[in-house]
């Protein structure tokens, strides 16, 4: 049997990894997990920062009008997709990591950006002590659903299910325990080894991406799908 990639991420991104992988010559089941949605906050004034920071692109899709504030300031970005967003919105993107927050904050030159605001979703990975002042502010939420019927029917019969998120491994695990699916004829492919970790146990396989990036991602699953 030809396996898929079974795609739980919200429907923006989900439908841009989709295009990617069918490119790569993979087919794709997207059944998104969650609903993004966008949070009331209130907009701190721009001069009080040196850069903003943007570690999802769905800080720049669901952060509403009050983003036009911060035109002014530099973007440092986690990741080409968010990157991305923040170049089509306007803004000027002057560093780009890919290993997650923390790795790009300590990328920085020493005395550059002190003071920092980071705009990001309500569940979100906490940044370690550094020596910039981070103002941290939750502009979007990820509300999360139940399993849907695609995703369960192909979990039935075993396919390769993409994680993107410690929540979401630890969702699906949940997902499968109540709905009784055989974790032992599905593989998982893991943006990072924490996220394979909170998967759990049990699967036919479960990797982790030697990147945190979309495409390492799919070369990992492209391999799996052939086992």
């Amino acid at each position: 049997m030809n396996k898929s990639l079974v795609i739980l991420r919200p429907a923006d991104g989900a439908r841009e990894t989709s295009e990617k992988a069918e490119k790569l010559g993979l087919s794709t089941i997207v059944d998104p997990l969650f609903s993004v949605e966008s949070m009331t906050w209130v907009a701190p004034g721009a001069s009080q920062f040196d850069a903003l920071m943007l570690t999802s692109a769905n800080a720049v899709k669901y952060g509403g009008s009050a983003l036009a504030n911060y035109q002014q300031l530099p973007v440092l970005a986690v990741g080409d997709a968010t990157a991305t967003a923040a170049k089509r919105a306007g803004f000027e993107v002057v560093e780009i990591g890919n290993g997650g927050a923390d790795n790009l904050l300590q990328s920085l030159a020493p005395g550059r950006y002190l003071r920092i605001l980071r705009l990001t979703g309500k569940d979100h990975v906490k940044t370690n002590p550094s020596s910039q002042e981070i103002s941290l502010f939750q502009v979007y939420q990820a509300v999360a659903l139940p399993l849907g019927g695609k995703a369960r029917a192909a979990l039935e019969q075993g396919h390769v299910i993409l994680l993107y998120s410690v929540r979401a491994a630890k969702i699906l695990a949940g997902e499968m325990d109540r709905l009784g699916l055989n974790r032992a004829i599905n593989q998982v492919a893991a943006l990072s080894p924490n996220i394979a970790q909170a998967a759990g146990s049990g699967w036919k396989n479960i990797a982790a991406a030697e990147q945190p990036s979309d495409d390492a991602l799919l070369s990992l699953a492209g391999r799996l799908c052939l086992d």
